[in-house]
C-alpha cells in the first residue's frame, strides 16, 4: 500500500498528514525514577542530555516550584526493518518532573510513536518496547552522571544513587 507524501512538518516536527492516511500513535509505559537533586538543577540536566543525544526541544514548561515538562520535537527513526514493518515512523520523548522532597525530584519519562500503520499487534512493536526501556535507563543514567559531575565541581560531595522503587 503506498501511501501519500506527508506534508511539511509542524511546529512539533510532526509531519502533517494526509487526511486518507492519518498518523497512528503508540504511547509508551512512563519509566519513573527518582532523581536525588532539586528540580531546579534537574530540569536543565533533562533539556541538556536531550541534546546531546540529538534530540530538538519543542517545548519546556516550569509548571511552578513543583514541577517541569520536557517535550522533543518529533523525528524520524531512520533503520530499515522500522521502515519495513511500520513505514514511515516518528517518535518524541515527555519528560515530568515534580519535586517530592528536598533533594529529590521524580522524572517520569515515556517516549511516543508515530506512524501511518496502525502499531498495536505489529511485530516490531515488542522490539520497540525493548529498545524504549533500554534508552530510558540510559537517560537516567546520563542525567545522573551529568549532575554529579556539576556538584563534584562545584566541590560537592557526590549524590547518592539508590536504585529506583519504581520500573
Amino acid at each position: 500500500m503506498a501511501l501519500g507524501k506527508d506534508g511539511p512538518p509542524g511546529p512539533d516536527g510532526l509531519p502533517v498528514a494526509a487526511a486518507k492516511h492519518p498518523w497512528h500513535f503508540f504511547r509508551s509505559e512512563p519509566h519513573v525514577d527518582t532523581l536525588f537533586f532539586e528540580l531546579r538543577e534537574v530540569a536543565p540536566a533533562a533539556h541538556r542530555q536531550f541534546e546531546a543525544d540529538e534530540w530538538i526541544i519543542f517545548q519546556e514548561e516550569l509548571t511552578d516550584n513543583a514541577g517541569a515538562v520536557v517535550v522533543t520535537r518529533w523525528k524520524q527513526i531512520h533503520h530499515p526493518l522500522i521502515w519495513l514493518f511500520m513505514g514511515k515512523t516518528m517518535a518524541r520523548c515527555i519528560v515530568e518532573l515534580r519535586a517530592v522532597g528536598p533533594g529529590r525530584t521524580l522524572a517520569s519519562f515515556r517516549a511516543e510513536l508515530g506512524s501511518h500503520h496502525k502499531l498495536e499487534g505489529n511485530p516490531l512493536l515488542p522490539a520497540a518496547k525493548k529498545a524504549y526501556a533500554k534508552a530510558a535507563r540510559n537517560w537516567y543514567r546520563d542525567v545522573n552522571l551529568d549532575l554529579n559531575a556539576r556538584q563534584r565541581a562545584r566541590g560537592r560531595p557526590g549524590a547518592r544513587r539508590l536504585e529506583p522503587a519504581v520500573r
